[in-house]
């Protein structure tokens, strides 16, 4: 049988090789008998018949034993399917549900049937094209587990099917949430006022007032099951777990109001800046972060925290005006250090903001003189004066002693190793006249009156910065008076830097201090000509109209506020704006102001003021912009007025509302 058997394999293999052969004996025996001949082609029929029957007949027996298998394959991974302890569903391209297996029924713990219904009804924070486009893992809580599912895509009839696997990663879910809790969180804490609440309270009262603020901290420190540790007399750090910053952010960090209150004897209320960093691998990168953090709040005027989440800064407080402060100290300490890089220079370029006022002009030019009391070349970096400050610029252009340079010049100079950059009136290297020459520099000084933002110029040799001060003019007339042992200032400069002073005091009305007088006084004994700075601040006809037009067109919002907009585009849009806004605060039930306008280069400028009710820094912070409590602005591009209106209302309310 064997024998048989392996004579059949080899004809069924070898068969077209024997018919062909068998032909060719055929057609010998054809052409040389006859007779012997048409038996042969009968008998070559016969087998060629059998062979063609026998080919066919394997070929379905082979097709049917594949169908068999594939009907077996199928059964299991039907089969496996029901009984796969993974929750499964299949969805169909358009989010309906072809099937689901048991397991899947028991973990959602819905009543009703599934299928036919959309998955965005059974979870409806899902969009499902986002998922089917997106990564094939996402994330998904059902009930008290947390389940990880993967997405994948087959075909059936010609159309998309996904199914949805749902591995249970409870545990490791916890493990991850407990590890991120459970992260040590450092707070670093600074009294922004000490010295100056220390000082107007009665000595018989401070120890009191000191313990107060200690068991404060320390209460709420203890609250969060945290440790207080006292570094300074006005400074403290904070250890606590990540998990307690959610409460501490909720409450808004009411340890602030709590230190405010506090009433000791104290004819101030003390204040308190804090900071912290969430992101960093290592315990290092988040400290380092907190320090930074406690800076910017500090930079930002006090009495605020500031919180570095997911690489962003989220603000809380800075509610209460700045502080005034008396003291001197700290503008002779800059001045002196100051004094040391300058010296230490072959050449200084000073530079203010881009779309420069004369704030920003004079206290360049302030520092402009600095450098030259100290026998230091500098030069002033402006690419084209605007007409905010051409009547300013004119004043100086033409004097040999005053020295000008665009950003092109600075760039295509010799090597700045051993020069000096100065700064004024800005922190945000995007806002200077000349963003591309800071990176030439490895000394960059900056002096600004402004509250820090969360943009700022990196690496700074030294960093003044005075929320306090009413301009940079201001902060730059008190260095002069400390940078050299004789003080020389011309006439002409003392006069441009009161210009300066009185444009952003609004003629010393808005944050306006004893030291802003003083600087004010300073520089009229120095031979500042007021009947010049008067002159300075005429306005020509149009722009005269455009404003009248300004105060007239306004809306009076609920409660106070007033916005308003320039139907009119003006290359001195911002100065005009800012009037604008001045003027509107001055009329009787006006709080607040908003004032918009357009460059006519495709710039939506912003102006804001208030009278201290309301925080426009913060309201424009949010539009990309800065400046003070009660004085403020901001930039926006790719945009057009009335967009710019609606986009400034929203965020107006969305303050107001939290």
């Amino acid at each position: 049988m064997k024998e048989k058997k392996t004579i059949i394999e080899i004809y069924r293999r070898n068969s077209w090789v024997y018919l062909s052969l068998l032909a060719l004996i055929i057609s010998f025996i054809f052409f040389g008998y006859r007779d012997l001949g048409y038996v042969a082609l009968g008998l070559f029929l016969i087998v060629l018949t059998y062979n063609i029957y026998f080919q066919l007949h394997s070929r379905q027996q082979w097709e049917d034993m594949v169908e068999e298998m594939r009907l077996t394959v199928e059964e299991g991974h039907r089969s496996a399917y029901l009984s796969m302890p993974l929750p499964i569903l299949l969805v169909e391209k358009e989010g309906k549900i072809l099937w689901h297996n048991s397991k899947f029924k028991e973990v959602l713990e819905r009543e009703g049937g599934l299928i036919g219904k959309n998955v965005e009804e059974i979870f409806p924070p899902w969009n499902w094209q986002s998922l089917i486009e997106g990564n094939p893992f996402f994330n998904q809580p059902l009930g008290d587990r947390h389940y990880r599912v993967f997405r994948s895509m087959t075909q059936a009839m010609g159309e998309d099917v996904y199914s949805l696997y749902w591995y249970d990663d409870s545990d490791f879910s916890k493990l991850k949430q407990n590890y991120a809790d459970e992260r040590p969180l450092v707070i670093y804490i600074q009294l922004d006022n000490y010295d100056e609440v220390v000082s107007e309270t009665p000595d018989e009262r401070l120890p009191f007032l000191i313990s107060a603020i200690s068991s404060e901290l320390r209460n709420w420190a203890n609250k969060h099951k945290g440790i207080l540790h006292k570094i300074d007399e006005d400074e403290y750090v904070v250890l606590v777990e990540n998990r307690y910053l959610e409460d501490m952010e909720l409450r808004k960090f009411s340890i602030m109001d709590d230190i405010r209150q506090i009433d000791e004897g104290n004819r101030m209320p003390m204040t308190l800046s804090m900071g912290s960093c969430v992101d960093g691998e290592s315990f290092t990168d988040r400290d380092q972060g907190s320090q930074k953090a406690l800076e910017l709040a500090l930079g930002r005027g006090g009495d605020q925290v500031v919180i570095r989440k997911n690489g962003n800064y989220e603000f809380y407080g800075g509610g209460s005006k700045n502080i005034e402060r008396k003291s001197r100290v700290k503008s002779r300490v800059v001045a002196q250090g100051l004094a040391g890089l300058i010296k230490e220079s072959e050449r200084v370029y000073i530079m203010g903001h881009n779309y420069g006022d004369m704030d920003s002009f004079a206290s360049a030019i302030g520092m402009y003189r600095c450098c030259l009391n100290l026998d230091v070349p500098a030069y002033m970096v402006l690419n084209k004066p605007n007409d905010a400050i051409q009547g300013l610029y004119d004043l100086f252009k033409d004097k040999r002693l005053y020295r000008f340079v665009t950003g092109a010049d600075v760039t295509g100079a010799r090597s700045h190793s051993k020069d000096l950059l100065i700064i004024v009136d800005t922190h945000r290297p995007n806002f200077t006249e000349a963003p591309e020459i800071i990176s030439l520099f490895e000394r960059v000084v900056v002096i600004d009156h402004h509250r820090r933002g969360a943009e700022i110029v990196e690496d700074t040799a030294l960093l003044y910065q005075e929320p306090y001060a009413s301009s940079a003019s201001e902060m730059v007339t008190e260095i002069i008076q400390y940078i050299t042992n004789e003080v020389t200032l011309e006439p002409l400069e003392a006069s441009a830097l009161l210009s300066g002073i009185i444009l952003d005091t609004k003629n010393f009305v808005f944050n306006t201090g004893v030291r802003t007088f003083d600087a004010a006084s300073f520089l009229r004994r120095k031979g500042a000509d007021t009947r010049l700075v008067r002159e300075l601040f005429k306005e020509d006809l149009i722009e005269s109209v455009i404003k009248s037009n300004i105060v007239s067109s306004a809306t009076i919002l609920e409660g106070g506020m007033a916005i308003s907009q320039s139907v009119e585009a003006s290359d001195n849009i911002k100065t005009i704006i800012s009037q604008g806004a001045d003027e509107l605060i001055d009329i009787r039930g006006i709080h607040t102001s908003f004032v918009l306008g357009e460059d006519g280069q495709g710039k939506i400028y912003i102006s804001a003021r208030s009278t201290g009710k309301v925080n426009v820094q913060v309201i424009l912070e949010k539009l990309g912009g800065g400046g003070h409590r009660e004085t403020a602005g901001a930039q926006l591009e790719d945009i057009g007025l009335e967009e710019a209106k609606e986009l400034l209302l929203e965020k107006i309310n969305e303050t107001l509302e939290g």
